[in-house]
């Protein structure tokens, strides 16, 4: 990250000990890993996890900050591993973070594989002139069904974030990579939440969830940020910078 100054990265610390770098313009996280990380977790502690397209390395960090024993992130940015492996070393915590396109990456399976992918297709919307931001927010490295695809290869279950008009999109491509979704939570009309398992055949779990901007008043969210030792505070704008 040497060709941007220090001062182009904030240090964000949401829980005790746990330190997360990310850039003070452009692409910053805001719930959206922090309800899948936390409902993921509600659906079963795993003991490897793998995060896809990692950026920050938020949700890999938050996983093992929870607990979960062997983590990794994978990134096909450069600078979002050097930042992300940065806020690893800060934290103390033995997170691998590596650079690949996820459709080529090459890795044991993994006890579960999670995904905040990118929320729009290429060519649509405005492709914002910062390429970290534009890839976080459009589909440059591969579509919805090959990254879903690509989680499949290395695990038998599967979790994702997307917009909820997006629901059917992701519930399509999860069975087509034959992990048929088994959970389904949406938060408000704004997001939903998907899990895939191999071998699944019904639901589990489908529920929804009123998310309004006071996510303190929201009993769900709270549960999931405390699952991950997170303090759970307001936030005016859930998807934030999606």
């Amino acid at each position: 990250m040497s060709p941007h100054p220090a001062e182009a990265f904030s240090r964000e610390v949401p829980a005790p000990g746990l330190v997360i770098w990310q850039p003070r313009r452009g692409f910053r996280y805001a719930l959206d890993p922090f309800c899948l990380a936390g409902w993921a977790l509600e659906g079963g502690m795993p003991t490897t996890a793998l995060d896809v397209g990692t950026g920050s390395g938020v949700v890999a960090l938050l996983l093992a900050h929870a607990g979960v024993p062997r983590v990794t992130g994978v990134d096909v940015s450069p600078e979002w591993i050097a930042l992300a492996r940065r806020s690893a070393g800060d934290s103390g915590l033995p997170v691998r973070f590596e650079q690949a396109d996820i459709r080529r990456y090459a890795a044991p399976a993994v006890d579960l594989v999670l995904c905040n992918p990118p929320y729009w297709p290429a060519g649509r919307g405005h492709l914002p002139a910062d390429p970290l931001k534009a890839a976080a927010r459009h589909e440059l490295n591969g579509d919805l069904v090959e990254i879903v695809a690509a989680m499949a290869r290395l695990g038998a279950r599967l979790c994702l974030v997307l917009p909820a008009g997006r629901a059917g999109e992701g519930e399509a491509a999860l069975r087509a990579a034959g992990r048929p979704p088994i959970r389904r939570c949406f938060l408000g009309q704004r997001l939903v939440l998907l899990e895939g398992r191999a071998g699944a055949g019904e639901w589990l779990e489908d529920r929804a969830v009123p998310l309004g901007d006071d996510l303190s008043a929201c009993p769900e969210a709270g549960a999931w940020y405390a699952r991950l030792g997170v303090v759970l505070r307001p936030n005016p704008s859930p998807v934030r910078d999606r």
